[in-house]
């Protein structure tokens, strides 16, 4: 199984690209794992018909780290080849895209900036694999 997280704009903020980057770092230890960074307009273009497509909402839903891992998990027992995450931009996504998505996910119910979110997404996966692998990262 493979993970991409396809994200609207570029990150500006120096502490969070660490961040991201020190997870993804972690990351593809576990599995092959890479971030796209795209322009709006271009979003579409990225939802992959053979994948399983979440879309990072405000109105999705909330799962607990474990049963974050437990979700992962079941995709790659049920043979899902691919899982790719979309994180938006200021505006979220248009009705037409979100008709598009499998599986809507919040990371709280807390608004946050989709700089941040992107770097909690990138932090919970790797989270996840920690779980699922009986790591001492996750307590």
């Amino acid at each position: 199984m493979r993970i991409k997280i396809i994200a609207v704009g570029k990150i500006k903020k120096e502490y969070i690209k660490k961040g991201i980057l020190d997870y993804s770092k972690r990351l593809v230890h576990y599995i092959p794992f890479e971030i796209v960074e795209v322009r709006e307009e271009h979003l579409s273009r990225f939802i992959d018909a053979d994948a399983f497509n979440v879309l990072l909402d405000e109105k999705g839903k909330v799962l607990t780290s474990a049963a974050f891992a437990l979700f992962i998990e079941k995709m790659m027992i049920s043979s899902v080849k691919n899982i790719v995450f979309f994180v938006g931009g200021a505006e979220g996504f248009s009705d037409e895209f979100r008709k598009k998505a499998d599986f809507f996910l919040s990371l709280s119910k807390m608004t946050l900036p989709h700089e941040m979110a992107r770097m909690v997404l990138v932090e919970q996966i790797y989270r996840v694999f920690t779980i699922i692998r009986g790591e001492k990262y996750h307590k």
